[in-house]
């Protein structure tokens, strides 16, 4: 079932639905059939097949697949491959149970805040997804200066278990991008940019610490922020209006996190966290000093299987609909809503011109009219405050060293191996590699791998593993039976015949597709 006119098939995936569409791309669930009926579920972003002909949203896309891939965080959603079938692009990534932060706060909203140790939990994680992202380095090891730019509730997912994933690098500045941001060009949604984003100046990642600032202020307070009537003012008060103190508006707000907040958002971005690591370190640090029933990721867990129980029971539904290959008419869609949580100063992402979109649309005259209300703005606070008026200057551009783009995918895999009991020697392809429990590094691949596992006074233990993806591997061993002993010429008599019940069977070799769990 599709809505969108996508095939059956996408390279080696098997298409199952129509998920979403977004500005240049599509989201579709599809599953890969392997050998052994093997299935796994994954994602499938493509490009629209009327915009994979402009080379500038192609080279977006490569972009926005080389950056993501290049990141190998549990924070960060995975990109697994980026492939090509005939002329279109397309990226598979990780398969997610979950909810958005944004969806999240629609429903738990109107009953009030987060409370405060899942609160910063939430952004914690998101800070190490995106400190891993800010250290991303090119193959000559220097780092190529990323920032997402694009950081809000609906870009920080959630998993039914209470994992917290970074999404979406699609406007990620880096060095290196094929693309290049014009000057004057804003991207990302208003209510979250930092000051110097709003004003078009050179970015780092104190700017990604700024809108983290954001979302742990309102997902704590249950308040938006920066929302105001039109972007020119959401601008205006992100640059010059006093931030009110979370204490002022949730009673008993704690004061140590109340500090984070502060700092992430001080408009010098000299005086913000220096990094994603060390806000991360401030925020555990302050929900460490708070009582709380239970541990802040037990607590996450808690509330999402509490809020969505529905939700839950639909995509496990779906995921075994697609398992048994049943045809579905409809996929769960996006966790969306009219409440007040929804972001209507959210400024749609700015892409190419596209040739089905009229020159005297309104989406284009929006997009011309934002640098020029940007210009205006600046000049209006420099009236107000006693600058002069003269137009600013352009500064000139520094000229950056090229460096080669990040690979696409990462080169190999790493498979978790378990046993039961534990300390087996791990052979691979003849080869032994070590004991379990083993963290293996294969190269990435689609040829079969075959591992044994051996432990003296247990049975061998075989298995094939397809090394397409991060996985684990729990197996479990059997005790090998004693050899009956052998009867001597005159020796005593066999003993009688014992009940059928009590005949021992014959050993057989373990069914290597039992006693273990797969999980990707």
């Amino acid at each position: 079932m599709t809505t969108s006119g996508a095939p059956k098939q996408i390279g080696r995936y098997t298409v199952v639905g129509h998920l979403a569409d977004g500005g240049m791309a599509e989201i579709i669930l599809g599953k890969l059939i392997g050998e052994s009926g093997f299935e796994r579920p994954v994602v499938i972003k493509r490009i629209l097949p009327h915009l994979a002909r402009d080379q500038a949203f192609v080279d977006m896309f490569l972009d926005e697949a080389r950056l993501a891939a290049g990141i190998r965080h549990p924070n960060v959603v995975q990109v697994q491959e980026l492939g090509r079938d005939g002329a279109e692009l397309f990226i598979i990534m990780e398969y997610l149970s979950g909810e958005t932060t944004g969806g999240l706060m629609r429903r738990v909203s109107p009953a009030g805040p987060l409370e405060p140790a899942i609160a910063g939990h939430i952004v914690a994680e998101a800070c190490a997804g995106l400190h891993a992202a800010h250290e991303l380095a090119g193959p000559d090891g220097e780092r190529i200066n990323l920032v997402h730019r694009d950081i809000s509730p609906d870009n920080l997912f959630i998993t039914y278990d209470g994992e917290v994933k970074v999404l979406d690098f699609g406007v990620a500045q880096a060095v290196g991008r094929l693309t290049k941001t014009q000057t004057g060009t804003v991207k990302g949604k208003f209510s979250y940019m930092s000051p110097e984003q709003c004003l078009g100046e050179v970015l780092d990642p104190r700017s990604d610490i700024w809108a983290l600032g954001v979302v742990l202020y309102e997902i704590s307070t249950g308040r938006r922020l920066f929302k105001r009537k039109n972007e020119l003012l959401v601008m205006k008060a992100i640059c010059e209006e006093p931030i009110t103190a979370p204490s002022a508006r949730v009673d008993g707000y704690p004061k140590a996190l109340e500090a984070v907040v502060l700092r992430a958002l001080a408009r010098k971005k000299e005086d913000r966290f220096d990094s994603a690591k060390a806000m991360r370190q401030a925020i555990l640090a302050a929900i460490g000093k708070i009582e709380t029933p239970e541990l802040p990721e037990d607590g996450l867990r808690t509330l999402m299987q509490r809020t969505f129980p529905e939700r839950i029971l639909e995509k496990q539904k779906m995921l075994r609909d697609v398992k048994a290959g049943i045809e579905m008419e409809k996929l769960p869609a996006a966790e969306l809503s009219g409440d007040p949580w929804s972001d209507v100063t959210s400024l749609e992402r700015r892409e190419p011109s596209s040739p089905a979109k009229r020159p005297g649309s309104k989406r284009s005259r929006l997009l011309i009219a934002i640098p020029l209300a940007l210009a205006a703005l600046a000049l209006s606070w420099g009236l107000t405050r006693g600058v002069t008026t003269t137009p600013p200057v352009a500064r000139p551009v520094v000229p950056v060293a090229p460096v080669a783009p990040v690979a696409t995918v990462a080169t190999e895999i790493t498979a978790e191996l378990e046993s039961t009991p534990p300390g087996a020697t791990v052979i691979v392809d003849g080869v032994a590699r070590g004991e379990t429990p083993l963290s293996l590094k294969l190269p990435r691949g689609q040829a079969a791998v075959a591992i044994e596992l051996r432990k003296p006074g247990w049975s061998t233990v075989k298995e094939t593993l397809h090394p397409d993806t991060d996985q684990r591997l729990r197996l479990a061993l059997t005790p090998e039976k004693p050899a009956p002993s052998p009867m001597r010429p005159g020796g005593p008599k066999a003993p009688p015949k014992q009940s059928p019940k009590a005949t021992p069977q014959p050993s057989t070799p373990p069914d290597p597709q039992k006693g273990f769990h797969r999980f990707d």
